[in-house]
């Protein structure tokens, strides 16, 4: 384990001493001696925030599946609001109430009800992208990363016990909640992230790491969603009531899960600079942030490609949960019901595709196993805009399904890895902050373009395989990269180690030919 990690059990928030590597690296050893074997990850070796991380995959999953049980709900909710507002009967009593096809939306609060969550998408995404560098000058520049990390599941925990009372009063509000969610798991990220950055500096453990978490992460949503199925079968309630079902348990593994992880599994970590002089907590993210990427835009070929990779790949398939769902209930006419069993495909697949993505990785390289996987969900996405026209189609849903739970999990953990192994060693956590930004600063965009699509009167089908647009601007970012090895071979002999030594040089680095020339950000 890299001597870089450090484990501190306690300090005082405006505590400047340095604590030596070797006295963290004892403390880290205390630590893990008092734990029984149950809760130790994989080794003896494995930090204790290794278990802590684990934990967290857990509840992140109950977090991410219960938005997916609730996306129907609320769309059928406004679908029914809308109507309503034009005088439509959506009961089937024969009260007076005047009859709209199926074609006939409305409006409701001037938009489209099938618009819904791509809006939601797009606020989430902008919010997120402007708060994002707050988070991580917080995360960088005070000792409260473990707050952050704390503070955003207990947050995330109260909005999933309200989610509860989803109806037809309540769905605008619980919609607006759906947007402070997602910026909450992103804040929640951050800290996690910053975590994971550090477990490992050698590239085959992290790639491990890193698709190890995933595969938790995926057999949690998939046991959850098994549940909430059969939990709603046994009820017999319907799509409304499935999303409350789903709602109640995340409530419970949430508050329960989040708060054993962060308490007993995370432990603090000093900040890693001060503040600049002439610069505040409010804008030193931000500076920090245009400072980075202006040195990286300019002088590091590999990572620029990467990250700019990154902005269009992460964003498709951000939106493909949201888009997909939509494109379920108002092209293939699928119940709540019929969306829960597909994304059991997905996550099903998920799981053997996170060990595809690590084991791809380490036998050809992260990149090579990054473009393949864009490749697979070019096409996967095309033939599913091509073949899937309407309700005779809902049974193919399926087999697209299976292949889209894949490529997620083959290509998340695969881009951590390979992010992970090309950053400058002793910069990890702070460079995961520049990581998660480019993955959300483009996020709101595929559902924007679905919903200017959809508002135009564009088919849906159109609106499904513009996710293609940037898949395909991934995979040529990525290509641009070069050679990999070259990459990781620069970063290795870059050890970040104190402040000082983190300054730029006068060569730069085109990753094209193997020569090394650098120049690095100051980050101070």
């Amino acid at each position: 384990m890299s001597s870089q990690y450090n484990t501190l059990e306690s300090f005082a928030e405006n505590d400047t001493t340095e604590v030596h590597a070797s006295a963290a690296a004892s403390t880290q050893k205390q630590q893990q001696s008092n734990l029984p074997p149950i809760f130790l990850f994989d080794n003896d070796n494995s930090p204790i925030e290794a278990t802590g991380l684990a934990l967290n995959s857990i509840a992140r999953g109950a977090v991410g599946m219960s938005s997916l049980f609730l996306g129907p709900a609320l769309l059928i909710l406004a679908q029914n609001a809308a109507k309503e507002a034009g005088g439509c009967d959506t009961t089937n009593n024969d009260d007076g109430g005047q009859e709209c096809s199926d074609d006939d939306e409305g409006r409701v609060y001037g938009m489209r009800p099938s618009s819904l969550l791509t809006n939601i998408g797009v606020f989430s995404g902008v919010l997120s992208a402007i708060l994002l560098p707050l988070f991580g000058a917080i995360v960088d520049h005070t000792p409260h990363r473990k707050a952050i990390g704390q503070w955003a599941a207990i947050l995330l925990s109260i909005i999933k016990g309200i989610e509860i009372f989803v109806s037809k009063s309540t769905w605008f509000f619980i919609s607006i909640l759906q947007v402070l969610n997602y910026v909450l798991y992103q804040a929640h990220l951050c800290a996690a992230y910053a975590y994971t950055a550090e477990l490992s500096t050698n590239p085959n453990e992290q790639t491990i790491y890193n698709a190890r978490f995933q595969t938790v992460n995926y057999f949690s949503m998939l046991t959850f969603l098994i549940v909430v199925t059969l939990t709603s079968s046994l009820l017999n309630v319907g799509d409304i009531g499935q999303a409350r079902v789903s709602q109640t348990l995340a409530f419970i593994i949430c508050s329960l899960v989040f708060g054993f992880a962060w308490r007993w599994f995370f432990h603090p970590r000093p900040a890693l600079r001060q503040v600049p002089p002439n610069g505040t907590l409010l804008t030193a993210g931000f500076r920090k942030l245009a400072r980075t990427s202006s040195e990286i835009l300019q002088h590091w070929a590999p990572l620029r490609y990467f990250l700019l990779s990154v902005m269009l790949s992460e964003s498709a398939t951000a939106a493909l949960s949201t888009i997909s769902t939509t494109y379920m209930i108002h092209v293939l006419n699928m119940n709540g019901s019929q969306i829960g069993t597909v994304f059991l495909c997905v996550f099903v697949a998920g799981i053997p595709g996170s060990k595809l993505g690590g084991m791809i990785g380490l036998k050809i390289n992260p990149l090579r196993s990054a473009l393949l996987c864009l490749v697979v969900f070019i096409i996967n996405t095309t033939l599913a805009a091509c073949i899937m026209t309407g309700e005779e189609s809902q049974h193919i849903m399926y087999l697209f399904a299976a292949v889209w739970g894949v490529c997620l999990g083959w290509l998340h953990p695969t881009n951590a890895a390979l992010y992970c192994t090309i950053i400058p060693r002793g910069q990890e956590s702070e460079l995961m902050g520049l990581y998660l930004f480019s993955g959300l600063v483009f996020s709101w965009v595929p559902p924007f373009l679905f919903t200017f699509l959809n508002e135009v009167g564009a088919s849906m089908r159109i609106g499904l395989a513009s996710l293609n647009l940037f898949f395909a601007g991934g995979f040529l970012f990525l290509k641009m990269i070069g050679d990999y090895q070259s990459a990781v071979d620069f970063a290795l002999t870059r050890d970040g180690g104190s402040d000082d030594e983190c300054r730029p040089s006068r060569d730069s680095f085109d990753g094209t030919e193997g020569t090394k020339r650098l120049s690095l950000p100051e980050m101070t």
